[in-house]
């Protein structure tokens, strides 16, 4: 199974409709998972969930590389726990996804927003699928992008820790 360094986390920031704490581990929400109402997105946006207890909602997260490494297990392990899921059910095709996630993860260099949205393609055939991919702020200063998505996570990583 293959090992990454980087992971994608919250930030917290309630204008942008991050609501996941700092430095949380985030994932891709499953069709369970609410907003909590705490925000509303066009239809053709989707969002992301903390990998804890409390799944709190995300719109955007960042790209950070952290301590040790992580695979695709860990996290479907994660959020199995996370839903009171039984880890037992996590397949190959499971993993899969997971794996998805994390390789466009690790392609993006640290610090870089990430957003999610729903790709509809309509020829040949009618299919919908969940895309990851950076997210630009140009309406963001440099040094306003900087406050928001540089961070260390070292010191926060701790929590997170498998």
């Amino acid at each position: 199974m293959q090992k990454y360094k980087k992971m994608l986390v919250g930030f917290n920031n309630k204008d942008l409709n991050c609501y996941a704490s700092r430095g949380d581990w985030l994932y891709l929400a499953n069709k369970k998972d609410t907003k909590k109402g705490l925000f509303r997105l066009p239809n053709y946006l989707y969002f992301f969930v903390s990998l804890n207890s409390k799944r709190m909602p995300s719109e955007f997260g960042v790209v950070k590389t952290i301590e040790g490494y992580v695979t695709a297990e860990d996290v479907a392990k994660l959020d199995y726990e996370s839903r009171k899921i039984n880890v037992s059910l996590i397949n190959e095709e499971v993993l899969k996804e997971y794996e998805e996630f994390l390789e466009k993860i690790n392609a993006k260099p640290e610090h870089t927003p990430m957003g999610a949205t729903w790709l509809e393609t309509i020829f040949p055939t009618k299919t919908k699928k969940l895309r990851v991919h950076k997210k630009f702020f140009t309406g963001m200063s440099k040094e306003e992008k900087k406050s928001v998505f540089e961070f260390d996570i070292k010191d926060i990583s701790e929590r997170n820790k498998l």
